[in-house]
């Protein structure tokens, strides 16, 4: 039935006088759309529990799974159970229970949790950063400028977004903007800078036409600007997985991070065989930003002690090399252990890695 539809559809619009070759392409997508349809049937919580069973893994309870499977759906669920997968078969391995894709949820949720706080911490300053640089140089209107960015930024696309996003926008300042004014209002970038998302907020500092700006930027956190830029795309693409439940934990980013490798820049004792598009890379660069935007970040000390408390975790796999923790940006100060100097690493005094302050003696 839905094949004798499509192709009257398509029929009819090749034989119209007035078809234009986006609806032919559409239709033609649509015909393709269905005939590739997935066809797998819905399944019942109980039919969902079985399925798992079925595939090897070891259920205590049924109750238990089952109230899972009510509240977080087995797809959902089943991304974190590919990992204890056998990939020829897609039977589980030998011994794997749910209580493991439970655990890994979790983790996930919760590292979620802390990389969206630190995030937040980079998005805050660097939408700060550039209002106040460009406007101090430029005043207070530079974003209407076409000038002041790069020639291949979409710069009539940007206003028109903005234009929008100031018409819709129920913030409070802009309101009180759109009120004392017929017109649209001219807004000062310090306000624009907060309406914008933080994808946006990149690809302007990425286009920014005035180097002196960047370069200014940059300086502080002794980055140059192409690695800078990248890390702010990799930082957003991550924190919308994070705002949008994605999956973090096992999976490659959605960018490849770019871990700075020469002396000038450099801030890790071991780059040679660090995976850009792993976790790990991500989380160096964000710890580094981190640091010197907010000393004080719980980041660090909350990161780490979610490791701590899931060792289960195949960290290798997220690109953590053996000796991560030895990496000075990793360290934590320990102002209540005093252990023997001979028994010290060779690292800065006052500070230890966490492995001695869990099994120092």
């Amino acid at each position: 039935m839905w094949v004798d539809f499509l192709f009257y559809i398509c029929d009819d619009i090749v034989c119209h006088p007035s078809v234009s070759w986006a609806n032919l392409a559409g239709s033609f997508f649509l015909y393709h759309l269905v005939m590739n349809m997935f066809v797998a049937p819905s399944l019942t919580i109980s039919e969902q529990v079985q399925l798992f069973k079925d595939r090897g893994l070891i259920i205590a309870s049924n109750d238990v799974v089952e109230h899972w499977l009510s509240h977080i759906s087995y797809f959902r669920l089943n991304g974190y159970a590919n990992k204890l997968r056998n990939p020829e078969t897609g039977d589980f391995l030998p011994g794997c229970t749910f209580e493991q894709i439970t655990r890994l949820y979790l983790f996930d949720k919760h590292l979620k949790l802390v990389l969206f706080d630190a995030i937040e911490t980079i998005e805050v300053a660097f939408r700060t950063l550039i209002s106040n640089q460009m406007s101090s140089v430029y005043g207070a209107h530079w974003y209407l400028n076409r000038e002041r960015f790069l020639p291949t930024f979409r710069f009539d696309d940007f206003i028109a977004y903005l234009q929008r996003s100031m018409i819709n926008s129920e913030d409070p300042a802009i309101k009180r903007y759109r009120k004392n004014s017929n017109d649209l209002p001219t807004l000062p970038s310090w306000i624009v800078m907060e309406l914008l998302p933080f994808g946006s907020i990149s690809r302007i500092f990425e286009y920014l036409s005035a180097r002196d700006v960047k370069h200014h930027i940059c300086s502080r956190y002794n980055l140059p600007d192409n690695i800078l830029v990248n890390w702010l795309h990799c930082f957003s693409q991550l924190r919308n997985r994070c705002a949008h439940h994605g999956q973090i934990i096992y999976r490659s980013t959605a960018k490849t991070i770019v871990v700075p490798t020469g002396n000038r820049y450099r801030f890790l004792a071991e780059t040679e065989g660090l995976d850009g598009s792993k976790l790990y890379s991500t989380l160096c660069c964000i710890q580094y930003l981190v640091e010197k935007i907010e000393p004080s970040s719980s980041f660090k000390r909350m990161l780490l002690q979610l490791v701590e408390d899931n060792p289960e975790i195949d960290y290798g796999y997220m690109g953590f090399p053996p000796n991560w923790r030895l990496e000075q940006i990793w360290h934590v100060l320990w102002q209540w252990l005093m252990p023997d100097e001979t028994d010290m690493p060779e690292i800065e005094a006052g500070w230890l890695p966490l492995t001695s302050l869990f099994y120092a003696d």
